[in-house]
């Protein structure tokens, strides 16, 4: 199967890579079938890219490359959903904006991506844990304080 892009071209991929959502990422209702593509060489960053719309990729990372001691509750219900005995079968991966001010690269930690990579299932977690924030900012003297600290806090900041 093929997926025209926005971003690779012409993707070519198997049916038993696609990544499958089990609840849709929020704003994205109609989008539940994705493929993981490298972003770079140290594997650090990852796309999640649509195979329903070429136009549809999401820039993935690990929240703990940031954030330390970052930690998403994951539930009995949870695992069900996605085929796992535990959580130590399941990644957990966070969005990542890039703007073209590089000092506003953020990423969302409190709704993390979960993914179990043996059964391809995914779903998107909004986390009750308000000290998470929407927007952490990598660039700012605060959100590298919290990544040495591994304790970052909500920010008042609303900016998109």
């Amino acid at each position: 199967m093929e997926v025209h892009t926005s971003r690779f071209g012409t993707v070519e991929y198997d049916e038993d890579k696609v990544v499958k959502l089990t609840s849709p990422l929020l704003g994205f209702q109609q989008y539940r079938r994705f493929l993981l593509l490298p972003a770079g060489e140290d594997g650090a960053l990852q796309w999640l890219q649509s195979v329903e719309n070429g136009e549809l990729a999401f820039l993935l990372l690990d929240p703990r490359t940031v954030a330390p001691n970052y930690h998403a509750t994951v539930t009995a219900g949870d695992l069900r959903d996605l085929g796992a005995a535990s959580e130590d079968e399941v990644k957990v991966l966070t969005t990542v904006v890039v703007p073209a001010d590089r000092t506003q690269v953020r990423t969302n930690l409190r709704a993390p991506l979960l993914l179990n990579p043996q059964t391809g299932l995914a779903k998107q977690l909004v986390l009750e844990n308000n000290s998470y924030p929407i927007q952490y900012y990598f660039g700012s003297a605060q959100s590298r304080k919290e990544a040495k600290d591994g304790a970052p806090h909500a920010y008042t900041d609303t900016q998109t």
